[in-house]
């Protein structure tokens, strides 16, 4: 009986031994299972990047300025060196001691070489010392869209290049990275694809002509190759800072318009069309005129601004001197039709259309109707009344005369890259239409170099080689006083070319309120051309 009893037993011991181990298997497998459920994966993006917009060379007009920013793994090491890290450099890192997630840190000039962080080199869309900002543009708040210039423009093909940089981590069930010997996992999904837009622009020449304005408040300076239409350069101040776009939303100097691509009163730089619309018509270069200081146009008296005369001149002198008489009985004799209809043969009144979001203002012209009053056209004659035209259609105008008497079309997008090594494709470009005689220009060429040499435009001579060029000081009827006639707002241009012997680049620059073209605008084109010059020499 009892050794049965005692069989019994053993055989429930043994049961239930082995129901235990049953139970304690599938339990532990349960919570294994359970454990790896609860992983999960956490995508720690770093950077995005975008389509590059580059100039003529396929030198990168964005993405120039880089930064180093640190992955933090959350973790005593890293929250140490970090710690460390502050009282080497001197200055605040701001780092999360109680994160439990990776999170990014801005380093600064500081560099960490810990367990647990990760430095990255990164690049940021905009420069302070942005090149061309009003032609580039920038992104939306969400910068995740062009919303101003090239990057509106062209935001299609520019999202075609976008990508990512990005760590992942795998976190256990509390949110928490797991520590381990391996490092996450970096991510790059098209990060910096070099394909982009590539501009006509020079970023040597942009750089030149932006160091050039410095201290202008207001205006705009264009450089255009002559014999293309193409735009080497393109200023506009004062500028936005693109990565503080805020500040600038209520600044009174309205650093979102480009200035370049609006239209002022001109003055005397369109006094060329009116010598070269009386020229084709037959105008002798030599024929003599003689200024007594003013001019009586039916009853409206003109004054020059040398109110004793100048007396006896020619074309050659009235350009040195920029005598308004001379220019109003040039363009009285030739008539306000024939100087008009040469205008819009340059471009004035067109605008300029670089793409669907991207063009300049027209400019206006005075009407045929407006025509038959003859102070109209002296009005005209030496670039007043109606007349209005951008810095881009002046460049126009300059490189008609420079390269023999064609107009050309403005052109700002050269093409696109696949690889920022070569071309994809080039944009059209527009062949240069004869307007004027090559004589004719030479005439106004010979001008505009003797006016450098020796008449208003000496302060625009540049210290290598010569130039031509023409000054002007634009009435505008604006005054800062209603009562004080001479508080007349006036604009200060230089219109020119560069070099005089072979001419490469029309270069305009305009400065508001600047009174005297060739006090205020001459030196600046002179410091523009200087640099062009030393750029070539590399």
């Amino acid at each position: 009986m009892g050794k049965r009893m005692m069989g019994i037993y053993v055989a429930l011991v043994l049961v239930f031994s082995g129901m235990l181990c049953r139970l304690y298997v599938l339990s532990s497998g349960e919570l294994l299972a359970s454990a790896a459920n609860t992983q999960s994966a956490f995508l720690l993006e770093v950077d995005r990047s975008r389509g590059v917009i580059y100039d003529r060379d396929l030198v990168p007009l964005v993405g120039t300025h880089r930064r180093t920013v640190a992955a933090v793994q959350p973790s005593p090491e890293a929250n140490t060196a970090l710690a460390e890290a502050i009282n080497e450099y001197g200055h605040p890192i701001e780092f999360d001691p109680e994160a439990t997630r990776p999170y990014l840190l801005e380093l600064g000039e500081a560099r960490i070489y810990a367990p647990y962080i990760e430095m990255f080199e990164i690049q940021d869309r905009y420069s302070q010392e942005q090149l061309a900002p009003h032609v580039i543009g920038y992104l939306s708040p969400e910068q995740d869209h062009g919303a101003a210039g090239i990057e509106l423009s062209y935001d299609t093909i520019l999202k075609q290049y976008e990508g990512s940089l990005s760590l992942r981590y795998t976190l256990d069930a509390s949110g928490q990275a797991l520590r381990a010997d391996t490092m996450p996992e970096v991510v790059r999904e098209n990060y910096q694809n070099p394909g982009g837009v590539v501009l006509t622009l020079d970023a040597d020449i942009q750089r030149a002509a932006q160091t050039a304005m410095e201290g202008v408040e207001k205006g705009a300076a264009v450089v255009m190759d002559v014999n293309t239409g193409d735009l080497a350069a393109v200023v506009s101040v004062p500028a936005y800072d693109a990565n503080q776009l805020a500040e600038s939303l209520y600044d009174p100097n309205s650093p979102f318009v480009n200035r370049a691509f609006s239209q002022y009163n001109v003055g005397s730089t369109f006094k060329l069309v009116t010598a070269a619309a009386a020229l084709e018509n037959g105008y002798g270069k030599d024929t003599p005129y003689t200024c007594v200081g003013a001019v009586d146009v039916n009853g409206q008296i003109f004054h020059c601004h040398w109110r004793i005369g100048h007396g006896e001149i020619d074309l050659k002198k009235a350009i040195e001197i920029s005598c308004n008489p001379f220019f109003i009985n040039l363009g009285l004799e030739v008539g306000g039709k024939p100087i008009v209809s040469l205008a819009r043969e340059i471009g004035f009144s067109k605008a300029a259309v670089f793409s669907e979001d991207l063009s300049t203002q027209s400019g206006t012209l005075p009407s045929d109707n407006e025509l038959r009053d003859p102070a109209a056209v002296a009005n005209l004659s030496f670039g007043q009344g109606s007349l209005t035209a951008t810095p881009v259609q002046i460049a126009q105008m300059i490189s008609t005369v420079a390269n023999g008497g064609y107009a050309v079309t403005p052109r700002l997008v050269a093409g696109f890259t696949d690889d920022g090594e070569t071309f994809l494709n080039h944009t059209p470009s527009y062949a240069p239409n004869r307007v004027i005689s090559k004589r004719t220009s030479d005439i106004l060429r010979d001008c505009l170099v003797s006016n450098v040499e020796e008449g208003s435009g000496v302060k625009a001579k540049p210290l290598y080689g010569t130039a031509g060029g023409k000054t002007a000081s634009a009435q505008t009827g604006i005054y800062l006083d209603p009562e004080d006639e001479d508080s007349e707002i006036v604009h200060a241009w230089f219109a020119g070319y560069y070099p005089a012997q072979q001419p490469q680049y029309a270069i305009v620059v305009l400065v508001e309120g600047g009174e005297s073209g060739s006090d205020a605008a001459g030196p600046i084109f002179r410091r523009i051309a200087d640099a062009i010059h030393l750029i070539q020499l590399k």
